[in-house]
């Protein structure tokens, strides 16, 4: 039995070595990398553990899209995508730092 924070990890691992041997035998390349949520599970070290992957294997996508609502992942990305709801619709504000 794994935590969640563990399975999480698990589970992105296979994924994303499930889409590398796809891409390969099909003779293309992976385009876009995109991970909504789940980081919720991960304690302190377990986002330092998911990190470290997402920057090994960064080289292999084209993008990279994080989703998520800690504010502890913000700092870890250079662009930026807040969603502003309202009344009237929602607003996209795109922020690059440095």
């Amino acid at each position: 039995m794994f935590s969640g924070g563990e399975a999480f990890r698990i589970d992105f691992a296979l994924r994303i070595a499930i889409s590398k041997l796809l891409a390969r035998r099909a003779g293309t390349s992976l385009q876009t990398l995109i991970i909504d949520e789940g980081f919720g599970s991960q304690d302190e070290e377990g986002l330092i553990h998911i990190m470290d992957a997402i920057y090994k294997i960064q080289e292999d996508f084209a993008k990279v899209i994080i989703v998520s609502h800690l504010h502890s992942m913000k700092d870890q990305f250079p662009v930026h995508f807040i969603v502003e709801k309202s009344p009237s619709g929602s607003k996209v504000k795109v922020i690059e730092q440095g």
